[in-house]
Parts: structure tokens; C-alpha cells; sequence
């Protein structure tokens, strides 16, 4: 993996699927409304969860995903989108956007990506978004993405944890 501080020389941009990533990006608004839509259709609960100004704010992210996806792909490195789905965690958590929806937005991504390319890149292109999918599930785990075991909020309410209390 290169490093610019390390003196190292940049991503090369022939060494992926450079045709692929050109499709992508001259069918940018058009992935990224499709996007949208298939990943309402993945989860109808979305439109509960989301209002409209979720909603539009995701797509405008989606311009950047796909950005991102293309260069992962140009140069054939994972990391474009998987240090990317890192630094958009926290955005998304600010905005109310749980980890689970993030990745359904990213299946939708994927669904609408696999229809504007052929066939031949479709191996490299799920693989890249499997690897940025699987690096954003990581963070389900954290507080605030699941309501939690009922049972172990009540023991621990119980005991008097759950305030100042010294044991």
C-alpha cells in the first residue's frame, strides 16, 4: 500500500479496472438515484426511520461513495473504500443513521453499480463492496444501532448501576 510520508509513490490508476471506474463515474446521478431506490426496495422501513431531508442528504453522499468506488477500482486497493466507510461512521451516527442502514444503503449502491457495468467487472466490484460492507457492519455493535437485551438493561437498572451508586 503506498504512503505519500513514506516516500512511496502514489496509487496507480492503470492497475485495476480503469474502464470500470470511467462507466461509473459518467453515470454518476444516475447510480446514485438508483441507489436510493433499491435500497428502499432492499428495506421499505427506511422511509420510517428517515425523513425526507435524510433521505436527500444520503443521496447527495452517494456522488462521494461512488467517487470512492471508482478509484477503489481504478487502482484494484480496497482501502479507498474501506478507510472511507471508517470516516463516514461517525458522520452517519451524528446524523441518526444507524450501521445497518448504512449497509443497505451500500447494497442498494452495489445493486445500482452492477447494472451499469458488464459482466467482466462485476467480480471486482462485488468483492470491493463486500470488503467495505463487512469494515461498516463492524460497527453495529456499538451502543445506539440496537435497542440491546432487554434483560441485561433490566438486571443492570436493577442492581443500581445504572446511576452513582458505588458497589
Amino acid at each position: 500500500m503506498p504512503h505519500p510520508l513514506l516516500g512511496l509513490p502514489p496509487s496507480d490508476a492503470t492497475a485495476g479496472r480503469p474502464e470500470a471506474a470511467a462507466r461509473l463515474r459518467a453515470a454518476r446521478t444516475r447510480v446514485g438515484s438508483i441507489a436510493l431506490e433499491a435500497a428502499l426496495r432492499i428495506d421499505p422501513s427506511l422511509t420510517e426511520r428517515h425523513d425526507e431531508l435524510a433521505l436527500r442528504r444520503i443521496l447527495r453522499d452517494q456522488e462521494r461513495h461512488i467517487e470512492q468506488l471508482a478509484r477503489a477500482l481504478e487502482t484494484g486497493e480496497d482501502r479507498f473504500v474501506t478507510e472511507y466507510g471508517e470516516h463516514i461512521v461517525p458522520v452517519y451516527r451524528r446524523r441518526g443513521i444507524r450501521m445497518n442502514d448504512y449497509a443497505t444503503f451500500l447494497g442498494g449502491l452495489r445493486d445500482a453499480s452492477l447494472s451499469v457495468l458488464p459482466a467482466e467487472d462485476a467480480p471486482a466490484l462485488t468483492r470491493t463492496m463486500t470488503a467495505w460492507i463487512d469494515r461498516v457492519r463492524k460497527h453495529r455493535r456499538l451502543a445506539g444501532d440496537h435497542p440491546g437485551n432487554p434483560l441485561v438493561r433490566f438486571i443492570w437498572k436493577g442492581a443500581g448501576l445504572g446511576d452513582d451508586t458505588v458497589v
